[in-house]
């Protein structure tokens, strides 16, 4: 069987001691779309998109749609009929056989699939020929249900750029339980995770720096794995309040110091992540989402 994981992550998988489990894994990583994943995007509205723009920068994005708005078109491609808002980071990028990360996840359910490959940008849609297509364990989603009605007030859009976070800002990430990380290899090839935890589970250095644990996964370690041999990462957060988005973009490291993950409940090592630029978009999306219900596998601390 060809291996499935790139160098930076047999490097991570053996340093961590998960080689084996992470071979097994592996396994369930196929190309081809299966009836059950057709019947799961029936009823997806959200999906996570990672992708580089012309700078090189990589950047993390969202898309939104009505039920069914990502459907599989034939065994190794994906329609996804939504489009990128003005002011997103991506927006103006031509997506023209670009390598992409996809994750679609139902908080609700807390079901994530992750689809890495390529897109091209067809006026208001995607079409994804996958790569990579797998599922992940639900730890750390926060249960949150997409509401049927819209918010009127979120349709008139706006962004602002900065490089570095404001004050309001850093309290909104300090404050978080819920981020998206996404990342390249060294090859090119693009991936895009989500990353969980009570809020407060982050820690801002700075207005530059943020620190933030990694706990216990799926031992694949697809995320640490690009960031060991290519620090070029992005960030994304979401206000499921309001509406707005905050996309960050920058360089990644592993610190591997086992006193310095001590002080994070549950973290097995830590990820500081120095920021680049920051682009915030108001009102990014009219979706509104439920209460939050924690996840019972997040440390607590």
């Amino acid at each position: 069987m060809e291996n499935v994981y790139h160098e930076g992550e047999l490097k991570v998988q053996n340093l961590t001691g998960e080689a084996t489990i992470a071979a097994q894994n592996g396994k369930m990583i196929s190309s081809q779309f299966s009836n059950g994943i057709i019947n799961f995007l029936k009823y997806q509205q959200f999906a996570v998109l990672s992708s580089k723009d012309r700078a090189g920068n990589v950047w993390v994005t969202f898309l939104t749609g009505e039920s069914g708005f990502a459907e599989v078109l034939d065994e190794h491609r994906i329609v996804i009929r939504a489009g990128l808002i003005e002011g997103d980071p991506l927006a103006l990028e031509p997506l023209e056989r670009a390598q992409i990360g996809l994750l679609i996840i139902d908080t609700n359910r807390r079901i994530r699939l992750r689809i890495n490959g390529t897109a091209e940008k067809q006026k208001e849609q995607l079409i994804v020929t996958a790569h990579q297509i797998y599922g992940n364990c639900p730890k750390y989603i926060q249960k949150r249900s997409l509401r049927p009605e819209k918010d009127d007030f979120r349709l008139l859009k706006s962004e602002q750029r900065s490089k570095e976070l404001s004050l309001k800002q850093q309290e909104w990430i300090s404050n978080t339980d819920t981020f998206y990380i996404g990342s390249v290899s060294k090859e090119g090839e693009m991936d895009v995770s989500h990353r969980g935890g009570n809020p407060g589970f982050l820690h801002l250095v700075n207005a530059k720096t943020i620190l933030f644990p990694d706990y216990f996964g799926n031992s694949m370690y697809n995320t640490l794995g690009n960031i060991y041999i290519n620090p070029s990462t992005g960030l994304l957060f979401i206000d499921y309040e309001h509406g707005h988005s905050l996309h960050l973009t920058g360089l990644a490291e592993i610190i591997w110091d086992e006193e310095q993950a001590s002080v994070f409940p549950g973290a097995e090592r830590l990820v500081r992540f120095n920021i680049a630029e920051v682009v915030q978009v108001k009102n990014a999306t009219e979706m509104q989402w439920g209460d939050t219900e924690l996840s019972p596998y997040n440390p607590e601390g």
